[in-house]
């Protein structure tokens, strides 16, 4: 099955509350991705007082819940052009050509305010997201 034939429509929608995400630390960065793959922590990391509050942080990343958030997004915009492009000029900074890889380079530290607010045009108005669009003209130019 090619990517974008199925979206995982059992998930809860990407987050587009909150179009301009700023952070200036990792912990500010996990933070938001956390919010944005809505993310739970589970129940004993919230009772163990044994864990200073670094360690808590990096072992409260659902792996499940980014791998099926990065899958539905990478399906939901993968035959849309300008996210193609997008996703194989990112994954050319990794010398790849695997369009995952270049969707886990725009969800990085470096990229993620801008391919956010491209994802919130994308999902909310998909009639606006052109190549005009600020923020795909900023991230371009970021990542190429």
């Amino acid at each position: 099955m090619d990517p974008g034939d199925r979206i995982d429509d059992t998930l809860p929608q990407y987050d587009t509350t909150e179009k301009n995400i700023e952070y200036t630390n990792d912990f500010e960065y996990r933070g938001w991705l956390r919010k944005l793959f809505c993310m739970v922590t589970p129940e004993d990391m919230k009772t163990d007082l044994d864990i200073d509050e670094i360690s808590r942080d990096e072992m409260d990343y659902d792996e499940e819940a980014a791998s099926k958030y990065m899958d539905h997004i990478l399906n939901s915009t993968v035959k849309h052009p300008l996210f193609a492009d997008l996703y194989q000029c990112a994954a050319g900074l990794m010398f790849s050509v695997d369009r995952s890889v270049g969707l886990c380079v725009l969800l990085s530290y470096d990229y993620l305010p801008w391919f956010h607010r491209c994802l919130c045009c994308f999902f909310e108005t998909p009639d606006e997201f052109n190549e005009t669009h600020p923020d795909y003209v900023k991230l371009r130019e970021k990542i190429v």
